[in-house]
């Protein structure tokens, strides 16, 4: 599990982890975003709308911790351009004041 990288878990949901690379293995969890459909919401300050590898926006104030466990049946769909990332790292501050 990378930063960066959206997956599909067992119960539907797509998210965006968030947290530093190899956190999974230090601590049995994941800082990650919950992603919405494609056009739900639109590209603001707190939300990014993603293209590849899967169309949807993160809205930065969807965080949630997942411990590693809830990846088991969970599916890779693939690493977000860093462009894209760069934005999601700029909305999480604009919401957390950072």
């Amino acid at each position: 599990m990378n930063r960066g990288e959206i997956w599909s878990l067992a119960d539907g949901r797509k998210i965006l982890i968030i947290s530093l690379t190899g956190l999974e293995e230090a601590y049995g969890a994941v800082l990650s975003i919950v992603l919405h459909d494609s056009g739900r919401y639109p590209d603001t300050a707190m939300s990014v709308v993603i293209g590849d590898p899967l169309p949807c926006t993160a809205v930065a104030v969807n965080i949630v911790q997942l411990r590693t466990e809830r990846f088991d049946g969970a599916k890779l769909l693939g690493p977000v351009a860093s462009e894209a990332m760069a934005r999601v790292d700029a909305a999480l501050r604009a919401v957390q004041d950072l």
